[in-house]
């Protein structure tokens, strides 16, 4: 008894989740990525649909030490933007 509720309960969703039909509603419509680009639009934000080149720019690491973007040409660079205030 104590299977079947387990069964029931976690494991249906998760199979109800993969399936295709779900995956389709996910992706949105083409009326929630107008209410997307809408809301970016007025972030003053750009959707990028074509890959384009990083600007290069120069930081020091924590030794003192400049490095370049240019310098990780084909390269992945993971770059950690935060700050406090």
């Amino acid at each position: 008894m104590l299977r079947n509720i387990i069964v029931l309960f976690f494991v249906v969703p998760v199979l109800f989740a993969c399936t295709e039909d779900r995956k389709a509603k996910v992706a949105g419509s083409s009326k929630d990525k107008d209410a997307i680009a809408s809301h970016m639009a007025s972030l003053n934000m750009q959707h990028i649909t074509e890959p384009t080149a990083a600007p290069d720019f120069e930081l020091a690491t924590v030794t003192g030490k400049k490095v370049r973007l240019s310098e990780y040409r084909g390269k992945a660079v993971l770059l950690s933007f935060w700050a406090t205030w």
